[in-house]
């Protein structure tokens, strides 16, 4: 058997698993089971590098297997990962062709990529939870809009909504006891709430994704939240910067109210003013906050030390 590490690259779905070797050997289609995946990763050289898109949970399997046997994964942003073929001109889409762009990726474009990591089952849930959460609170918004205008409706729909606020309690007791099943969790939280506009919910998430995930400097977990503005600049154009919203949309929208919650603290006025007189949007403000909580955030979770508030405004860190 070759012993040289490969780069290999999985296009997954929920029975199957086509895999592409970069540059060597033909391709393999597996059942996407844990007995069929564990056949064929005891034929695979060690340390190999294996990369692979987000797929719900269908991924899962083989990235829980692959890293316990000491191979190197990347659970790839299916959004980037479909930007990167496009640009590989290849004539169709197929899963084979996926499967070598992938492995096409893993050999060339990985180098600030995270390695996957596997989560704990409270960890799991904890995310699990806080996206279910923000559904239900979702649809009760929508019921309680759609009543505003019919008062007898309005009336009609109160026990539901009681129904809502007894699972929401429900959920969030749970959620609770899912903390503390990963150990440190609670009191890191704790120190993230001490940061102004960072609630419970907010800690949670926050506390949970940077425990699952080793980032090496701030700017890179806020590009983890997709609240990074990316230039548009060519010659003498000076394009409209937009984020680039990668990551999950939930997170990004607790940190974005959280960074409107530490609005109203009083915390950040004097950047605010000078903010507006630049001429940005509360919008952009309240992103430019965002940012710079999650930068606050991993210093506290780094040190272990609360939010000092005196140190706000000591540096000017204007769109950043």
């Amino acid at each position: 058997m070759n012993q040289v590490p490969h780069e290999i690259g999985v296009d997954v779905s929920k029975d199957e698993l086509v895999v592409a070797t970069y540059g060597v050997g033909p391709v393999v289609r597996l059942a996407n089971r844990r007995a069929a995946i564990r056949r064929w990763l005891r034929q695979l050289p060690t340390g190999c590098r294996i990369g692979l898109e987000a797929t719900s949970i269908y991924h899962l399997p083989l990235a829980e297997l692959a890293h316990a046997a000491g191979h190197c994964v990347y659970v790839l942003n299916p959004r980037q990962v479909a930007r990167y073929l496009g640009s590989l001109r290849q004539r169709g889409k197929t899963d084979l062709l996926d499967a070598q762009g992938i492995a096409r990726f893993v050999r060339n474009e990985t180098d600030q990529v995270h390695p996957f990591t596997p989560s704990s089952p409270a960890q799991r849930g904890i995310a699990s939870l806080i996206h279910r959460r923000h559904l239900l609170v979702k649809q009760r918004t929508a019921l309680r809009q759609s009543c505003r205008g019919e008062p007898w409706l309005r009336q009609a729909v109160q026990p539901l909504l009681a129904e809502y606020r007894q699972l929401l309690a429900k959920l969030d007791a749970e959620l609770e006891v899912l903390l503390a099943q990963v150990p440190g969790l609670a009191g890191q939280r704790q120190r993230l709430q001490s940061i102004a506009g960072i609630g419970p919910l907010v800690s949670l998430a926050l506390s949970n994704r940077l425990s699952q995930t080793d980032y090496r400097r701030s700017d890179a977990l806020v590009a983890a939240f997709g609240l990074d503005p990316r230039p548009r600049e060519s010659g003498t154009y000076q394009g409209r910067r937009k984020l680039s919203k990668q990551g999950h949309p939930e997170d990004r929208r607790l940190i974005y109210l959280a960074a409107q919650g530490a609005c109203r603290t009083g915390l950040w006025q004097a950047e605010r003013t000078q903010w507006a007189a630049r001429g940005l949007s509360k919008t952009a403000m309240n992103c430019i906050i965002a940012r710079k909580l999650l930068r606050i955030a991993f210093a506290v979770w780094r040190s272990g030390k609360p939010f000092d508030p005196s140190l706000i405004g000591k540096q000017t860190c204007a769109g950043t």
